[in-house]
């Protein structure tokens, strides 16, 4: 006879197990559910940064042409001094502002709301520039310098714009390119809802690669149209200008739309200041400890005062949690970080500054020339002929191609292959790598220029004249093409170093203050770029003395100062790494441990006798009743506890 399942004929056991199915159906549904949400949510913020970063470099990168230049008659222009310092005011307060949109979003608004307040901005600053391009602000801004007169062409030159607008302008939209880079990341990052590391590396390569794709798209198509004037556009920089006003307020509508979709992770309030009321209460008792130290003779030899930040801690008679003083420290672990980057900092802004001078005497053109051998009829004919020329700008667009090829691949199959052969390359791994390719990235652009000018000092035949706008380069006859290593090697820096970095400053910053933690590494790069232009004034007497004529530098060494960056970035590399090892090897007991309920405590050990302090046996565990006040429930502790174990677990990749 055969066996019958008790199930089948119990009508309760059978009532039971249709509604697990249903449930169990329900659940997939609201995860497939889910899942869409979060991957439309994921790519429409990869999307969003993609316009909006098409818009940054679309202005930062011709703002300086745009005012030297510009649509306007040439005795209107500003000077170079002048626009290079409207060009320093977008690029600081964009910089800056990045560490005021993290602390608004960790502490009042929230990242959603952050990022919209930033993108109005954003838009309210270029429609003042689009304007300003053809001369349409309210009077109230600018007076006109020369009012039209009646029955001219309505198409005629614009006036050139004036300081306040300029100033006003770059500021507003400085502004909210800081409250949008320092948001955006986190806030994409926590779309993904996990703490899988390998989704969250994968997340940040594709967030740096539609970076790369917006700035590719923003320099090589619409700076082109900015300068070149093509088809129907006979302002260049109205139509550039609109192009990315227009890009901006699609990525708004499109952000907007999407909100149904978004995981928002509410405000926490303000920790700044607790974290000013921890170093100072922890300075105040660290200084009354040394003000009423007295030894004891009776105290074992490994007893372990506590660090500076524990003093604050409630076990140690200060008056704050162990989660909130432990994330202090982590912020401080998190400034090292960022601190060694600086030189890293200033290597990949050599991109802007001496590599372009670099290109600007070398050979830009395709059909080379020697105007000082050559007769009138040559000249016109290879006139003629030369009708491309490569901007020295554009040579960054082969470290944007590069990022833009090499990123797909190291995230859909090299990460893969590695993960899954228990080989992962942990985020303050990755920035050692990219430290390595910038000291090759700088060396080899100091080799390239010690060539260049050895030439130029040997071979009169190689000299050569280029013009540029109303400015003549004196130039050797080697093509600009030879730029491309140093402009690769630094896209293999980004590779590791930035992704890293931008991973980095995410993960391993306390919940509480991430979107500050952000805005900090975007405000150190800031500075990096600051300091690089504070070294070259310093250096600039013994390498760059030439000062009777600042576009030569064939008078000078860029390469010696090209290989001083080299030196300062390897000299950073080795202590990063000393301190890596440190970190990693080195053991320190933990000072006076707590005294809760139901925890268990270890007493100092004598090396000699084998007992603790007290007369205790090893390692002997006791409990204690718990006597402070203001402790929170198990739950809660144990919540926090858990948090501080994820920071630390992060610090230490």
């Amino acid at each position: 006879m055969a066996d019958v399942d008790e199930n089948e004929c119990d009508p309760e056991s059978q009532a039971m197990t249709g509604p697990s199915q249903d449930e169990d159906d329900h659940e997939n549904t609201m995860d497939a559910r889910d899942a869409r949400k979060q991957t439309a949510a994921t790519v429409v913020i990869l999307v969003v940064l993609t316009l909006e970063r098409l818009a940054y470099y679309a202005l930062a990168t011709n703002f300086f042409l745009f005012l030297n230049k510009g649509p306007w008659d040439g005795h209107q222009a500003w000077d170079s001094l002048e626009a290079m310092n409207a060009v320093f005011v977008l690029a600081g307060v964009s910089y800056m502002s990045a560490l005021l949109g993290g602390y608004i979003s960790d502490a009042w608004l929230g990242r959603f709301k952050t990022m919209v307040v930033g993108f109005l901005l954003y838009i309210s600053g270029y429609i003042l520039l689009t304007l300003m391009a053809v001369d349409r602000l309210p009077r109230t801004i600018c007076e006109a310098k020369n009012e039209r007169i009646e029955g001219d062409d309505p198409n005629g030159l614009p006036n050139a714009p004036c300081k306040v607008a300029v100033y006003l302008s770059v500021t507003i939209v400085g502004l909210g390119v800081g409250i949008v880079k320092s948001n955006i990341a986190p806030f994409g990052a926590e779309q993904l809802n996990t703490a899988n590391p390998q989704k969250t590396r994968s997340f940040f390569n594709w967030f740096y690669w539609c970076i790369n794709l917006g700035s590719l798209v923003g320099v090589g198509v619409i700076t082109y149209i900015e300068q070149d004037n093509p088809g129907i556009c006979t302002n260049g920089f109205f139509c550039g200008y609109l192009i990315s006003s227009v890009c901006l307020l699609l990525a708004l509508i499109m952000f907007i739309i999407l909100l149904p979709c978004y995981h928002i992770v509410p405000p926490e309030g303000s920790v700044l200041g607790n974290i000013l009321k921890i170093i100072w209460e922890s300075l105040r008792a660290q200084i009354q400890h040394w003000r009423h130290i007295r030894p004891n003779p009776s105290a074992s030899p490994l007893h372990l005062e506590p660090r500076f930040l524990d003093r604050a801690k409630i076990r140690f008679g200060g008056s704050f949690h162990e989660s909130a003083v432990d994330d202090v420290r982590s912020l401080g672990k998190l400034l090292n970080v960022f601190i060694a980057l600086i030189p890293y900092w200033l290597v990949y802004f050599q991109m802007e500054t001496s590599f372009q001078a670099q290109g600007l005497h070398m050979r830009f053109s395709i059909y080379g020339s020697n105007h000082t051998n050559e007769t009138e009829e040559q000249m016109l004919e290879e006139l003629k002929m030369r009708k491309f020329s490569v901007p020295a700008a554009w040579l960054t667009l082969f470290n944007q191609l590069f990022l833009i090829g090499a990123i797909p691949l190291l995230t859909s199959f090299l990460y893969p292959v590695m993960d899954r052969a228990g080989i992962r390359m942990s985020m303050l791994f990755r920035i050692g790598i990219g430290m390595v390719f910038s000291i090759l990235a700088v060396m080899t652009a100091g080799g390239l220029e010690s060539y260049r000018i050895f030439l130029w000092r040997t071979d009169n035949s190689t000299h050569i004249e280029q013009i540029v706008g109303n400015v003549t380069y004196n130039a050797v006859n080697i093509s600009i093409f030879w730029q491309i290593p140093q402009y690769v090697l630094v896209g293999a820096a980004e590779l590791f170093a930035s992704i890293a970095g931008l991973e980095f400053a995410y993960s391993a910053a306390p919940r509480t203050f991430q979107g500050m933690i952000m805005g900090l590494f975007y405000t150190m790069e800031g500075i990096g770029s600051l300091l690089g232009t504070a070294l070259l004034h310093v250096v600039s007497p013994f390498w760059l003395n030439n000062l009777t004529d600042y576009g030569n530098i064939n008078d000078n060494h860029l390469d010696f100062y090209l290989y001083f960056l080299g030196i300062l970035q390897f000299t950073t590399f080795l202590i990063y790494c000393g301190s890596l090892y440190m970190q990693r090897f080195s053991l320190r007991p933990i000072a006076m441990p707590r005294t809760r309920r139901g925890h268990r405590r270890r007493h100092a050990v004598d090396p000699l006798t084998g007992r603790g302090e007290s007369g205790a046996s090893v390692l002997k565990e006791e409990d204690e009743e718990d006597e402070e006040e203001g402790i929170e429930d198990s739950d809660e502790e144990e919540e926090d506890k858990e948090d501080v174990r994820q920071s630390n677990t992060q610090l230490l990749l």
